[in-house]
């Protein structure tokens, strides 16, 4: 009687640890797989921000003639240029930050994570008015915000729970000119 009570109390107790290792194996998984939706997000910022802020600023240096000091220079629609392709982060002709506008595309920096398909990048970029930077202003400003997302196409827990959750970041890139 003693041997059965021991071994109920032994597969009680190994039950619940296989339990613990098996939750905090889903833990470990959901906290990777947003550590590299986060570090997309912001490579996929660095990238635009290193651009110029618009098409027509991208040649205003000293040796190129006058640079933009009105609105009216600036460009009225937002997005890639005819002929603009994005392959990858190293094969593409973007020339500017809002080329990002509406940008999608599929992990295009192949980080694999296990039982992660792919991760999903979308991008949008609009106008913002300093008074009020979290609304597209819906004309031209010397200020674009850009919103990036990030999630994984498929989690590794099936069609348990938790899931992943969306990674979204913005970031505000404005133009500067000095007298």
């Amino acid at each position: 009687m003693l041997t059965i009570g021991a071994l109920m109390l032994l597969s009680i107790s190994v039950m619940s640890t296989n339990r613990s290792s098996l939750q905090h194996g889903a833990i470990i998984n959901q906290t990777e797989i947003s550590l590299y939706s986060v570090s997309l997000a912001q490579a996929k910022i660095e990238e635009a921000s290193g651009q110029a802020f618009d098409t027509f600023s991208s040649t205003d240096t000293a040796e190129a003639g006058a640079v933009i000091t009105a609105l009216t220079q600036l460009s009225s629609t937002l997005g890639k240029e005819a002929g603009e392709t994005y392959t990858s982060e190293k094969v593409n002709n973007f020339d500017d930050f809002d080329d990002y506008n509406y940008f999608s595309g599929t992990n295009p920096y192949k980080l694999y994570v296990p039982g992660v398909d792919t991760f999903r990048i979308q991008t949008t970029v609009f106008y913002v008015d300093t008074a009020n930077p979290g609304v597209d202003a819906g004309t031209r400003t010397w200020h674009k915000r850009m919103i990036v997302k990030v999630w994984p196409t498929v989690t590794p827990w099936g069609g348990a729970n938790p899931k992943p959750d969306t990674v979204t970041m913005s970031y505000i890139y404005s133009y500067w000119w000095f007298r």
